[in-house]
């Protein structure tokens, strides 16, 4: 009974597809770059420290490659933990943006509530810096892989807070300033 309605409102389908193809998006994501650290060399050294290949043991007894090949693995979920956080984050926006289009709100309390979901757009961005900062973190043990976290990040909280705002924002508010402004003309006759 309690599926059947849910399925039945068109919002919260809506937001189940949106919740549906960020989990199949952040898996393939997951599963495609795990499988290119695995099968390619140049994508796995990106993770890697420049030193990685000396031979030799340490106190513990595993060998220095088994070391380097830990770090970069570490690096490479901090990689994939901080960019699905940045898609959750989009998802999330969109599904608000959503919600305030399809609202059966006047039009003045669908520009405030826009004006208010404003915070939405930054999300993107403040993951990315904290993935600039986790990547202080990995500077430690590898500042190759570091470095590749820190920029990767930052751009992909810019690009898709960018994004949100120009293929989101942007076009829902003008199109609620114009009804505004049509309903107040409408008003004044």
């Amino acid at each position: 009974m309690a599926l059947n309605e849910l399925f039945s409102n068109p919002k919260k389908r809506k937001l189940l597809l949106i919740i549906a193809a960020a989990l199949i998006i952040g898996a393939v994501f997951t599963i495609w770059v795990s499988y290119a650290f695995k099968t390619n060399a140049g994508f796995k050294s990106l993770f890697m420290a420049a030193d990685s290949q000396v031979i030799g043991e340490t106190e513990t007894g595993e060998t220095l490659a088994d070391k380097a090949e830990f770090t970069a693995k570490v690096s490479l979920w901090i990689f994939i933990f901080i960019t699905l956080l940045q898609l959750i984050a989009f998802c999330i926006c969109y599904a608000v943006m959503s919600t305030i289009s399809a609202s059966e709100d006047p039009v003045k309390l669908k520009l405030r509530s826009l004006e208010n979901a404003e915070i939405f757009f930054d999300i993107p961005l403040y993951f990315g810096l904290f993935g600039t900062v986790s990547a202080f973190l990995v500077m430690t043990f590898s500042p190759q892989s570091s470095r590749l976290i820190a920029y990767s990040s930052t751009l992909i909280g810019i690009l898709f807070s960018l994004f949100l705002r120009l293929a989101l924002q942007y076009p829902l508010r003008k199109r609620l300033v114009r009804m505004d402004a049509l309903e107040d003309k409408g008003a004044d006759k």
